[in-house]
């Protein structure tokens, strides 16, 4: 971002208060991983190997991004404290974003769309759609990580300042293309979920099982909506803020690790529904509505009361 010393001394909050903001952010989301992950890990005996394996990769990774960002706040407050010019350069620490970020959706977003071609019978045109925007996803991540590297990010010279207005910042439209992808799937997702589950209850006819799926619904939207309502506000914000100010880095900055908390959600509360019920009716499609399936399938009672004889 071409930007002058002069204007950044004027309006720091506008360059080093996303830092700050993004750091404590992060930190508030690395201690809901922490316990949703005790909470997790206390019950993963009944998961599938390929669940645990997931779950572990996104957890280090997203402590790894943490990690990262301490390290870079470190560098600005601390190591280069009082060089303004300092404060704003991209280290490697802040070029890897996108690869951090795309290396906790994509294994998330690939399991549910495993899930969702499985409901659909195994359609490959669900199959090949659904991988395509992923794909795309992710071989974008990886060239703006790229590019990123080879962008040299600093302050405009003052007499270049004084020579006239500073030039624009050129919109990445490989940046936006790894956004919009990452949103657009999680809301064909999230649509086929749900679809499944509305077409589910038109022949439920327990009160019991009714509130089961209602459960499981809200389920599905308190993991899918946060990440996917982040990856619109990154997209937005980057087109209108990315010539202004850095408050764009801090979405970016969340994205990632909004997914990992998604998978935990969905996970812990795939878990609740199995444990609450005290079991008596078994159903395997139960499970098939929750994109991460236990390798035991959901019980929910089903109590029935004997006829009374009438009166003779």
């Amino acid at each position: 971002m071409p930007l002058s010393l002069a204007g950044l001394e004027a309006h720091p909050g506008r360059y080093l208060g996303p830092m700050l903001v993004s750091l404590t952010l992060e930190a508030i989301q690395a201690g809901i991983i922490i316990n949703q992950s005790l909470t997790f890990w206390e019950r993963a005996e009944r998961e599938r190997n390929i669940v645990r394996l997931l779950v572990s990769l996104v957890t280090i990774v997203a402590f790894f991004q943490t990690s990262l960002r301490f390290y870079a706040a470190w560098r600005v407050f601390v190591i280069d404290f009082g060089d303004w010019i300092a404060s704003v350069l991209f280290i490697w620490a802040d070029k890897m974003q996108s690869t951090t970020t795309v290396l906790m959706a994509t294994p998330v977003q690939g399991f549910l769309i495993w899930r969702c071609w499985t409901l659909f019978n195994r359609n490959y045109m669900v199959l090949v759609t659904l991988a395509t925007l992923l794909l795309a996803q992710l071989v974008a991540s990886i060239v703006v990580t790229v590019q990123t590297f080879q962008v040299h990010f600093g302050v405009v010279p003052q007499a270049e300042v004084e020579a006239g207005p500073l030039p624009k910042v050129p919109i990445s439209p490989t940046f936006v293309l790894s956004l919009t992808c990452s949103a657009v799937l999680d809301m064909l997702v999230t649509g086929i979920l749900l679809t499944f589950l509305a077409r589910s209850k038109q022949s439920v006819t327990s009160s019991r099982f009714r509130r089961i799926l209602k459960r499981l619904t809200v389920l599905i939207w308190e993991a899918a909506l946060p990440p996917c309502i982040c990856a619109i506000l990154t997209v937005l914000t980057y087109l209108t803020l990315v010539d202004k100010n850095y408050w764009d880095l801090t979405f970016q900055a969340i994205l990632g690790k909004l997914y990992v908390i998604s998978l935990f959600v969905t996970l812990n509360g795939r878990a609740d529904l199995q444990d609450g019920p005290v079991p008596g009716f078994s159903t395997n499609r139960i499970s098939d509505f929750v994109p991460w399936s236990l390798s035991t399938p959901i019980r929910v009672d089903v109590r029935t009361f004997p006829t009374p004889l009438p009166p003779r």
